[in-house]
């Protein structure tokens, strides 16, 4: 039996108490493929809004708020592709998703979602055009963030090594 077989039948059914959060990777790469993490609506260290869109965030707030969680998902980007040229290392944006915590009601989930495309074209020009989007109207979002934002990158092929 592999170690992975084994430890999946001594797993408890049930989760223990809330306490450390397990660590997620803000962007992971597998070859040429990078997984950006889904990014909330924070800037310097706080959520720019909280809530819902059509119920206490107004339209427009989320519009920024996309904007800034796009701009969070290129910061990790950038962070994890340093070694490879940051940005530069993008050959174009593959899709992205966008949740927006909706009120009942709220079915402009698509125009909010288009901030955050209008910022992936604005930092990163021709690469960003004609990528797959989805736009979801959630109740929720983690932390109160009215918006999300996740993305997928194809790379560049790293030059072969000397």
């Amino acid at each position: 039996m592999h170690d992975a077989d084994a430890r999946l039948a001594d797993a408890a059914v049930e989760p223990g108490p809330a306490g450390a959060r397990p660590r997620v990777a803000a962007a992971r790469r597998t070859g040429s493929t990078l997984i950006a993490s889904g990014q909330v609506a924070v800037r310097d260290g706080k959520l720019i809004a909280e809530g819902t869109v059509g119920d206490g965030v107004t339209f427009d707030t989320a519009r920024s708020c996309a904007r800034q969680c796009a701009r969070n998902v290129l910061t990790a980007v950038r962070d994890e592709l340093r070694a490879d040229g940051g940005l530069g290392a993008i050959d174009h944006v593959e899709a992205v998703s966008v949740w927006v915590a909706s009120a009942p009601g709220f079915v402009e989930q698509h125009l909010v979602a288009d901030a955050a495309t209008e910022l992936f074209t604005e930092v990163l020009g021709d690469t960003a055009g004609g990528h797959a989007r989805v736009a979801l109207g959630v109740a929720a979002l983690p932390t109160g963030s009215p918006v999300e934002v996740q993305a997928t990158f194809r790379l560049r092929e790293r030059p072969a090594a000397p």
